[in-house]
Formats: structure tokens, sequence, C-alpha cells
């Protein structure tokens, strides 16, 4: 039952970062991507601080957990969602989305090395064909991008930080809510972009966009679902099942945002991103029936 809980949770965090994707592609181009990644944790702290104090409070942390959490959130979010954004704005949605697939490779390798988690048979053939419809899906004609090498670069880099944070994220979170940890992630990385923004005297170029009424209350709303979507599922998807079964099934995020073009913005479907969802599709089901 808890590993269905996992699976679920997974999907819906891809779905919630789909959403954000898209979102956070559009309000890159007023946006700088350090302030980006700061006021995103600046109002997911409140949030995050709202739900704890509505469910019981904090819970303790040793010091180990404290440290994992608190590195984590400096790496997965600080460095890694600063260099997601900025490489967000260097390529596109749709290219950058087809370098974060191979974060999940990177994922499942440092899973195993570290962590010795192994998948069943199946498992690994599922996630095998789940990833090729994933590429099928977000491959298209190259374009012309001014500062595409910064974007490859930045895009294999944030690869690497969400991997590793994730690895943390797990061997830290047996004993502590979600919500806890969900907080002090965000709250160290938030400290930590805030400093650099400060000592850049960047902070203002940050903070004028969001005084547009209609920027702001988009922020908001992404906010709000990486928040309450994003986050906290992606970390209970790490908590019942393996960090490369969550990773792979974040791979999703694609599908999804290929099923909101479609029904918000009424985009067309074309033939091989239908045959590249079939076959994610397939895949996910050889997982799932293994479970």
């Amino acid at each position: 039952m808890l590993e269905w809980i996992g699976i679920i949770a997974a999907l819906g965090s891809a779905a919630s970062w789909a959403f954000a994707t898209v979102v956070f592609d559009r309000l890159g181009k007023v946006i700088p991507a350090a302030g980006m990644t700061f006021f995103k944790g600046l109002f997911s702290l409140v949030l995050m601080l709202i739900l704890i104090l509505c469910t019981g409070g904090f819970d303790a942390l040793s010091l180990h957990d404290f440290f994992f959490l608190a590195l984590s959130g400096i790496i997965g979010i600080s460095i890694g969602d600063t260099l997601f954004f900025r490489s967000l704005q260097d390529l596109g949605a749709k290219v950058q989305v087809l370098y974060f697939m191979l974060g999940q490779i990177v994922t499942m390798l440092l899973s195993f090395l570290l962590l010795g988690e192994v998948l069943s048979l199946e498992e690994y053939i599922g996630a095998m064909i789940l990833l090729c419809g994933i590429i099928i899906v977000t491959i298209s004609k190259q374009e012309d991008h001014p500062n595409k090498v910064r974007g490859i670069i930045g895009g294999f880099a944030s690869i690497l930080c969400f991997s590793i944070s994730s690895i943390m994220v797990k061997v830290s979170i047996v004993n502590v809510g979600i919500p806890t940890a969900t907080f002090w992630r965000m709250l160290f990385s938030t400290v930590s972009v805030m400093f650099i923004g400060f000592t850049s005297k960047r902070f203002v170029t940050w903070y004028t966009p969001l005084k547009q009424t209609k920027t702001l209350l988009l922020f908001l709303l992404n906010v709000v679902v990486i928040t309450y979507g994003g986050f906290l599922l992606s970390m209970l998807a790490i908590k019942h099942i393996t960090v490369s079964l969550a990773s792979v099934l974040s791979a999703t995020e694609p599908v999804f945002v290929l099923i909101l073009a479609f029904l918000v913005n009424h985009e067309r479907v074309s033939k091989r991103e239908l045959i590249g969802a079939a076959v994610t599709i397939a895949g996910l089901l050889i997982i799932l029936l293994n479970e």
C-alpha cells in the first residue's frame, strides 16, 4: 500500500512540475534565474510554515538528518534550481526537459552505488521503455539558441545537483515528517540564495518584475503548485519507494506537459508526440504491474 502511495505521489509531483515548467518558462523572460529561486523559496517557506502549524508543529530532528536536509536544500534547490532556471532561459522548456531526462539515469546509477538500491528486471525494462518514450516526446528540430553551450552545461550541472540532493533526502527522512523536512530544505536554500543576492547587489533586479500584479499572481500560483504538489509529493515518493523508481516516474513530466498544452492552450499534438506518449505509458504500466 505504501508503495502505491509513493507511485501516485511521484506521478503527482511530475504533473505539478510540468505545470510549473510551462509557467516558469514564461516568467523567466522577465525574472532572473536566481530571483525565481529566491522568491519561490521565500513564498514556499510561508506556505510550509502554515501547513506545519496546522498539523501539529515541527518534528524533532537528529543532527545527522538536519545536516543532510540543509545540504540537500543548498545543493538541490539553491544551486540546482538556479541552474535549471538559467538553462530554461537559454534552451527553452522542451529542449531543457530532454536534458533533464538524463538525470533519471544519473539518479538510478547513484542510488545503486551509494544506497545499494536495485530495481527488478521488469522495472528496469519498464524504466528503459518509459525513458525511450520521453525522448520521442521531447526530441524536436533543434532551435538555434544564442546561449546554447551555457544552457547545456547548466542543464547537466542541474541534473547532477538534483540527483545528489535526492540521495541526501532519502537518508534523512526515515524518521522525519515530510512537511518538516521540506521546510528546513527550503529555509537553507532561501537563505543561501538571499546571501548571494545581497552580496552581489542584484536583489533589486530580482524584485522589480514582481511589482506587476499579473506577474506576481502568476508567480504565487506557481509557488502554491510547486510547494504542495512538486516538493511535498516528490519527498513523499522518495520516502515510500526507491529513489531510482521515484526518479523514473518523475520523468513522465513531458507527457503531462503535452496534456496541459492540449487542454489549456489547445495546441495540436503531433503523431510523434502521440507515439512517444503511448510508449511512455507502456513503460509505466510495466512498472506498475510489477508492484
